[in-house]
């Protein structure tokens, strides 16, 4: 097998610093959408084998600079090319995501490739088996090309990933390797995971669109879940039509993502977080929702929501105390440092404290449920500013906590842009199990966005 390190994706015994894979004759595969892809893989009109090698071109070339891998072993990706390509001539079924190149954050196990969780204390872990979600990618077809990196257990800590926009740029939390190769046109499609803004944050400051689906969406067996109330998984692509057909794979009911013809409710909330955001990114987003051809009526949220961010990381830390907090001295001290604060944080919340943080997110659950009578949707930020430099951090996910606490469904996309002319998501959330109809209304705001042109809107 051969792997990425720190200093670039090694491809074939060779690093990409010194040798690049051939140019493939289908020059630009690596940049169409994925459901167009599907489409021409099932007509026989591109092979799989010539769209990996187009990604693989494009990982040789940015991945120097952008590092959105963990792993990449090119030979298996182009050998699982070639059998996706023998199964299509010889007229076997074809799952949903047949042939297309897929990136897994390298926080889901994986049989055949290391599954580290962005950890030193974790390296050279090779699982037997596949996480549930790897299982149902491969089960659709999707080739997992490689492992995208991520920051150690998923916490608020830097990855080795860069912003592809800028990299003097962050590109977000733990889900910035999938979010950055989606972004640079790597992979039509990567997998990531959320329990507070981890695939919110990431897409919105490295421009893809992101769908987190409702809490319980498909088994997060096989990863790395901190929280189980908060686990979700995140996908990550290029429009809210991908989204829809990676989101398929899972459940076929969501492939479908045709908007409905009917122009949405859409409620305007600002949540905990809105004091935090920045001075361009407010009125870049205020223009945006002023274009919209409807009224969008502000929504008060009830007081509990003030707590939303103090219960998730209430929450958060009593479990890294529990999961982590007993590992020998030798072990905690190789841990990142916003771990190590969540583990001595957490080991000061009592029993009591910890059912009242569980208490008031259940009641947090009821009432994000009722926000829903006069509206289809709400919407609001992804992030409350662009891309952080590098030395301030990863970024704030306040905006997104609430919406994950409660588990309800969100899209994420990549309409706005702020004064430095970087992109900023825009944020919608579903009602509770209501994911189809939210892809559909992420879908009619995507073409509305292109068609009246607010997609550039930069202060």
């Amino acid at each position: 097998m051969t792997s990425a390190d720190v200093g670039g994706v090694v491809l074939d015994g060779q690093t990409t610093a010194t040798r690049a894979l051939p140019v493939t004759s289908q020059e630009g595969l690596n940049r169409i959408a994925a459901h167009a892809l599907i489409t021409r893989l099932r007509q026989g009109h591109i092979s799989a084998y010539e769209l990996m090698m187009a990604c693989l071109d494009r990982i040789a070339i940015r991945e120097p600079q952008v590092r959105a891998f963990a792993f990449l072993d090119a030979e298996r990706a182009l050998e699982q090319a070639r059998l996706a390509d023998r199964q299509r001539a010889e007229g076997r079924p074809l799952g949903p995501l047949h042939g297309l190149p897929v990136g897994v954050k390298d926080v889901f196990d994986t049989h055949d490739m290391p599954s580290e969780y962005g950890s030193e204390t974790l390296r050279g872990r090779q699982p037997s088996t596949d996480a549930a979600a790897v299982a149902m990618l491969r089960k659709a077809g999707a080739i997992i090309i490689g492992k995208t990196a991520t920051s150690e257990f998923g916490m608020y800590h830097p990855s080795p990933t860069r912003n592809p926009h800028d990299l003097s740029r962050s590109p977000g939390v733990s889900s910035a390797g999938s979010a950055a190769a989606v972004a640079d046109n790597m992979v039509p499609l990567a997998l990531g995971t959320q329990h507070t803004a981890s695939t919110t944050l990431p897409a919105s400051f490295c421009g893809a669109y992101a769908f987190k689906p409702s809490l319980g969406f498909t088994s997060m067996a096989g990863s790395n879940v901190l929280v189980p109330r908060l686990a979700h998984v995140g996908l990550l692509a290029r429009s809210t039509a991908d989204l829809a057909l990676f989101a398929g794979a899972f459940d076929p009911s969501l492939a479908d993502s045709a908007p409905e013809p009917q122009t949405p409710r859409l409620g305007l909330v600002a949540g905990p977080g809105w004091a935090t955001v920045e001075a361009g990114v407010r009125e870049a987003f205020k223009v945006f929702i002023g274009a919209l051809p409807m009224k969008t009526a502000p929504i008060k949220l009830p007081g509990e929501f003030d707590q939303a961010v103090d219960v998730t990381f209430g929450l958060l830390n009593a479990h890294l105390a529990n999961r982590f907090g007993s590992a020998p001295d030798e072990i905690l001290r190789h841990y990142c440092r916003p771990l190590q604060d969540g583990i001595a944080a957490g080991r000061t919340i009592s029993a009591a404290g910890y059912l009242a943080f569980d208490a008031l997110a259940d009641r947090l659950v009821e009432r994000a449920s009722q926000l829903f009578a006069e509206h289809d949707a709400l919407i609001t930020l992804s992030a409350p500013s662009e891309a952080t430099r590098l030395e301030d951090g990863p970024g704030s996910g306040v905006m997104s906590m609430p919406w994950s606490l409660c588990g309800l469904p969100t899209v994420s996309l990549p309409l706005i842009r702020g004064r430095q002319g970087l992109p900023v998501g825009i944020q919608l959330i579903g009602r509770p199990g209501g994911d189809r109809e939210l892809l559909h209304i992420a879908g009619w705001l995507e073409n509305f966005a292109r068609g009246s042109n607010p997609v550039e809107v930069a202060l």
